[in-house]
């Protein structure tokens, strides 16, 4: 039962016009925040598939999106995402801060995605870095 080499999913939120798209290249995986307008206001890192490397040439935009480096990922193991039925977004608004994206994925919060905040939070994080923060759970 292997895995598919990429994966695309856009979940949307009708009554604001927001929509979360995930992208599963074959080597990470990434969730953005797009607004209404279709612009990128969030993203955040999900997971690397294979180990993750030790570090990472940032300099090298040939490289983006980035997978995450080792200090940063928790070495839980994940089956990647292969269907859109693994996957919910819960948005949430509020008063007094900008719109957010809850990723469920297999029932369990897995991401939190808002408007402005670079980079979002991800499970699989151990350590806040350039690539997603904590998601304290």
């Amino acid at each position: 039962m292997g895995q598919p080499e990429n994966f695309w999913a856009q979940l949307s939120d009708q009554s604001a016009g927001y929509s979360v798209i995930i992208e599963d290249d074959g080597g990470k995986a990434y969730a953005y925040l797009l607004d209404a307008a279709g612009v990128m206001v969030s993203d955040v890192w999900l997971y690397n598939r294979g180990p993750a490397p030790e570090t990472t040439d940032w300099s090298d935009p040939s490289k983006l999106p980035f997978s995450n480096p080792a200090e940063f990922v928790s070495d839980v193991a994940f089956e990647p995402v292969s269907s859109d039925s693994e996957l919910l977004v819960e948005w949430k608004q509020y008063a007094d801060r900008p719109i957010e994206a809850h990723l469920w994925v297999r029932g369990q919060l897995f991401a939190i995605l808002q408007h402005g905040m670079v980079p979002g939070k991800s499970r699989l994080a151990v350590k806040d870095g350039p690539l997603a923060k904590v998601l304290e759970l």
